[in-house]
């Protein structure tokens, strides 16, 4: 009789603890410096004030998350060793053990839906408008292959054929959608601003949705099509107080 198949790498907490993979005795996230999903994480460290050690993955071989069968960054693996995958999971997971300050998944579908929002619209928003051409994808890889841990040799052979890869990409992605690139995104950054009741997502207080989107308008910051982000007459208000709450 043949063996079941391994099961395929999930979302959420782990049931294998994997305390060696905790640095400095400190919750430790494994990320790409510049991706959206990590930053998500960053920006809720940041606002709670949690010390936490962070591994930068070389985005080309993956070498320091070999170990995991995950193999996609944010990977959080907190002191005794829970490893947390998935960023809004991640999120989710942080602020059960922290302040239990927001809604778990399921309990609040507004929550819920602008979560989903951050990774279903918002974050392939963004893709199609940074990659719109060659150039603007030569330029973002620049920026991305200068802050995140490319070798030299790498850097150049991403800079350049990840421009063009990451071109395709943002085509694929602005197919998804209706309106042209630019336009999608000030369109969706409208419907979002329908969420942010008062300061936040949250009212008074950042909840999961705050966090969830400010992370992929975050690593937009500086690159092709942010000054939509920064003209948006509700939108950039919020994004300068997430600024201001999380010190990202």
């Amino acid at each position: 009789m043949k063996e079941a198949p391994d099961a395929s790498p999930t979302s959420g907490v782990q049931d294998t603890l994997v305390p060696e993979k905790v640095v400095d005795a400190l919750p430790t996230m494994y990320c790409f410096e510049t991706c959206p999903f990590c930053f998500k994480v960053k920006a809720l460290l940041g606002s709670r004030g949690i010390a936490y050690s962070k591994v930068e993955v070389d985005p080309t071989f993956k070498t320091q998350l070999k170990w995991s069968d995950w193999g996609q960054v944010p990977v959080f693996v907190d002191v005794d060793g829970t490893q947390v995958n998935d960023s809004n999971y991640i999120l989710h997971y942080i602020d059960s053990k922290d302040s239990d300050s927001f809604p778990r998944k399921g309990e609040d579908q507004q929550q819920d839906h602008w979560m989903d929002f951050s990774n279903k619209v918002l974050g392939k928003s963004i893709v199609a408008v940074i990659y719109t051409s060659y150039g603007t994808s030569l330029r973002a890889l620049d920026y991305v292959t200068r802050v995140d841990n490319f070798s030299f040799g790498s850097r150049l052979i991403n800079k350049w054929l990840g421009a063009a890869i990451m071109r395709m990409v943002g085509k694929s992605r602005a197919k998804m959608f209706d309106l042209p690139p630019r336009e999608n995104l000030k369109f969706q950054l409208d419907e979002m601003s329908k969420g942010i009741q008062g300061d936040f997502f949250g009212e008074k207080e950042p909840n999961g949705a705050d966090f969830a989107n400010f992370g992929i308008l975050r690593s937009m910051h500086g690159l092709n099509g942010f000054e939509i982000v920064e003209s948006h007459p509700v939108v950039s208000g919020w994004y300068t107080r997430m600024r201001e709450n999380s010190g990202v």
